[in-house]
């Protein structure tokens, strides 16, 4: 108990009301947000990180909202992850991140972690960037005078790093609403059923008319510094018909376009073959 005192005797906790109340404190020294901070708190009471005051964005309404605007769906980034997987205009129209959702922890992680904090932490296993980045969302970061949108493969610079600028912050999650037909799949490979860190992720969403894959989509997580987009596997496949060839092709391609590591829950060469295989995998649930 003594040490858990010590670990908070030093924090400032304050409840930030709205927007304009963040903008004043985000740029004060030894500020950092929390929400949900699940994340977070980790990593302070490991020691990786220190803030003197903890800006609490949980109650500002304008970063907790779901709705739907000019064909897009923006997600504020204060939104659970519990919240996203209720809503039902996430159900209807991006079923793969509910379905990456799903698999995100525990209950009671989903009830507390957030959406913007999922992405703000920055790491090569997030659950959430891999169908980002199949959606092709946008991150709206906002600072004192000026906001900007980047696309949120550019938003990862490596593991913990993002493109975040001093006094900026993570508002809205943008994301255009997909045309229906397209067979989604999402599947991480851990080491245990549940709470599991993924040794390897794959999402894809793939459209195919005639025969003929006519758009390919395919992401990776935890096999690179960031999670990324198979772009070679992805022209491989498009504009060909999925056949024993084509998927064997495939699933080497992917293989070669992953550079994971080797730590204490896989191998960098197990990771390979396991990104292999879930393209093999999702390739011939197509088929069948």
């Amino acid at each position: 108990m003594s040490g858990e005192k010590e670990f908070v005797q030093h924090l400032q906790h304050l409840k930030i009301g709205s927007i304009e109340d963040l903008l004043q404190q985000i740029g004060e020294p030894g500020a950092r947000i929390i929400c949900g901070g699940t994340d977070l708190l980790v990593k302070m009471r490991s020691g990786a990180i220190s803030p003197e005051r903890l800006l609490d964005i949980s109650e500002i309404d304008a970063l907790r909202a779901i709705e739907e605007k000019d064909g897009r769906i923006e997600i504020g980034a204060a939104v659970t992850e519990s919240e996203i997987l209720a809503s039902e205009l996430v159900t209807v129209c991006l079923p793969l991140l509910r379905t990456a959702l799903v698999h995100l922890g525990s209950l009671q992680i989903r009830n507390r972690g957030t959406l913007g904090g999922n992405l703000v932490n920055a790491s090569p296993a997030a659950d959430s960037a891999v169908p980002l980045l199949l959606y092709n969302a946008e991150l709206i970061l906002q600072r004192a005078g000026s906001e900007r949108s980047i696309p949120v493969e550019e938003f990862f610079r490596g593991p913990g790093q993002t493109a975040l600028a001093s006094g900026e912050f993570l508002r809205t999650v943008s994301i255009p609403i997909p045309r229906e037909g397209f067979d989604p799949f999402f599947h991480k490979v851990g080491r245990r059923r549940a709470l599991a860190i993924a040794i390897a992720s794959l999402g894809a969403l793939l459209w195919v008319e005639g025969g003929v894959v006519a758009e390919a989509r395919l992401a990776a997580g935890s096999v690179a510094p960031t999670a990324i987009r198979l772009s070679r596997t992805e022209n491989l496949l498009t504009g060909e018909k999925i056949t024993p060839e084509l998927i064997a092709q495939a699933r080497e391609l992917a293989a070669q376009e992953v550079s994971p590591i080797t730590d204490i829950r896989a191998s960098a060469g197990y990771r390979r073959e396991v990104i292999g295989d879930l393209v093999e995998r999702f390739l011939n649930e197509v088929v069948g």
